[in-house]
């Protein structure tokens, strides 16, 4: 390949003697001359060279403001400088104009051809550079689904929206300026097959096909997808009806649900979990679904140092249990919270030991004061924290006692609890248990005589879990016990209310670690 040269020199002979040394260079080159700054800018607007041996001092003007014009106008052509006089007084303005290397007379062969060959070499970086660029340009044009899913995720961990990310959504046509319209669909094969991703591949591009341009299919988590329009839209269940369509075609059953229109990709974050809820929530009731979802607001995560993770994981499931009303789940937390403290180099610290016990009676305290337990009660359970504190202790053992004893006493303060949100969760709980296969939220709410959206708010208020959550819970730890009982899957799933064995296999193999077959064959094998 032959690259442009173009020597730009007024005295005649120190230009021919460029050209006949450029000539002998080891690369093919196309040369041309020029002799001053209107045929210098002419000749370099026009005809575009590669490479410009541009002489400081010519008739017309100042080169390096004439490069400077050329650079502002987009010429990219490398450029060598050729001077005679003092390099240090330019090089400054040189830098700031890109120059490639400076040769100053008189010239040799040898200090040109190198200078010519670097400058070469940046081309070839350069159009390499160049390449890549066009290649990523190109894989984000033809896979805008996957580039939107990578950037969804992203901005659901809480990564920081910049404007390099705005760039690209704006270069896949994601996220206009007049907003998007956000659909979600569960999606599940209507097949007895445990797990399998082919039903989901398979509906995913019959559905690309009957999609315009507008739209962005995202594959989401396991059964879930992703539609959001970038144009306006009449009705929204023209999609859905669509949507369902085409599932029915593939043998599979779907619900599908509306969140509205978001402007800005921030917004994503907000409405994504509402979304998921509203979608897992939905199976309870049944396929065939359309519904129209609202957001709520989401509270960021907050993050706990791995120094202090392993000690609040337990600390949170008594808690949790204390708060729920659940005292195996307390019991646990407990003895996993000695179980660490014995393994840690802080055990040998009895101060310390106590002292962490004593923040977490503050928040046991602090927990009995949120459920409305009688006021009395609680005064002096803590009367009696403050005094024990007093106590000399010498051994964790003493500690653990001491613990213990506090948390049975708060246990019998929390019974004293008069809130009616607590009340109504328990009741909403008993319930569950009772007709646990066919528990959902409007059968629950309606038990306990509030609107779902009441009942959800309360379950995330007082049990800090989604509804959805404490449902897939109870289930899933009912059909590891049937499992391991001997019930095939398909019994297995039907008897804790999943009549769809993909949905079953998919979210059981996620909260357990392995399929129902493999924890089935694992729990006959202990026998």
């Amino acid at each position: 390949m032959s690259r442009r040269v173009l020597v730009v020199e007024d005295e005649p002979l120190e230009r021919k003697a460029l050209v006949e040394m450029l000539k002998s260079y080891p690369l093919l080159l196309e040369l041309d001359e020029a002799s001053n700054i209107p045929d210098f800018e002419r000749k370099a607007r026009q005809w575009d060279p590669d490479v410009v041996l541009l002489d400081l001092k010519i008739p017309g003007g100042s080169s390096l403001d004439s490069l400077s014009r050329l650079r502002s106008e987009g010429f990219h052509g490398k450029v060598i400088i050729v001077t005679a006089y003092d390099v240090f007084e330019y090089a400054q303005q040189a830098v700031g104009l890109n120059v490639t290397a400076f040769l100053v007379k008189p010239i040799k062969d040898g200090a040109l051809y190198e200078a010519m060959s670097k400058a070469i070499e940046e081309i070839k970086e350069a159009d390499k550079a160049s390449q890549q660029l066009l290649r990523l340009k190109r894989f984000i044009l033809e896979n805008k689904s996957f580039v939107a899913s990578v950037m969804i995720q992203g901005i659901v961990r809480g990564e920081e929206i910049t404007e390099g990310l705005k760039h690209v959504a704006k270069e896949v046509g994601f996220l206009p300026a007049e907003g998007m319209h956000i659909f979600g669909i569960i999606a599940l094969s209507g097949s007895d097959a445990e797990e399998t991703q082919w039903p989901q591949l398979m509906l995913w591009g019959e559905l690309q096909k009957i999609l315009d341009d507008s739209a962005f299919l995202v594959p989401w988590q396991h059964y879930i997808m992703l539609l959001f329009f970038n144009s306006p839209i009449k009705n929204p269940e023209d999609i859905a009806s669509k949507v369902f369509d085409v599932t029915l075609q593939n043998n599979m059953h779907c619900n599908v649900v509306y969140m509205g229109k978001i402007k800005g990709l921030d917004e994503i974050y907000e409405v994504l979990p509402s979304l998921e809820e509203i979608l897992e929530e939905s199976i309870l009731e049944g396929f065939g679904n359309f519904i129209f979802g609202q957001p709520q607001s989401r509270v960021r995560n907050i993050e706990i140092s791995e120094e202090h993770l392993d000690f609040n994981k337990p600390f949170s499931m008594i808690l949790e249990g204390m708060r729920s009303g659940q005292l195996q789940l307390l019991n646990e937390g407990t003895n996993k919270l000695f179980a660490l403290l014995s393994q840690h180099d802080v055990a040998l610290d009895i101060g310390i030991v106590r002292l962490l016990f004593g923040g977490y009676t503050g928040q046991i305290c602090q927990l009995l004061l949120d459920l409305k337990c009688d006021q009395e009660a609680i005064k002096t359970w803590a009367r009696r924290q403050v005094r024990d504190m007093m106590i000399p202790v010498r051994s964790l053992s003493d500690l653990k006692n001491m613990f213990f004893i506090s948390l049975e006493e708060a246990w019998k303060v929390r019974q004293s609890m008069k809130d009616p949100e607590i009340a109504l969760i328990q009741q909403a709980l008993a319930f569950i248990d009772d007709n646990l296969e066919e528990a959902n939220l409007t059968k629950v709410s309606e038990h306990v005589y509030v609107s779902p959206s009441h009942l959800s708010r309360m379950f995330g208020k007082v049990l800090n879990k989604r509804f959805v959550d404490v449902i897939k819970e109870k289930r899933i730890e009912r059909a590891k016990k049937f499992l391991a009982m001997g019930y095939n899957v398909t019994e297995t799933a039907t008897s804790v209310g999943y009549g769809n064995i993909t949905y079953f296999s998919s979210l059981f193999k996620e909260m357990v670690g392995c399929s129902p077959s493999e924890y089935k064959k694992s729990s006959l094998s202990k026998r």
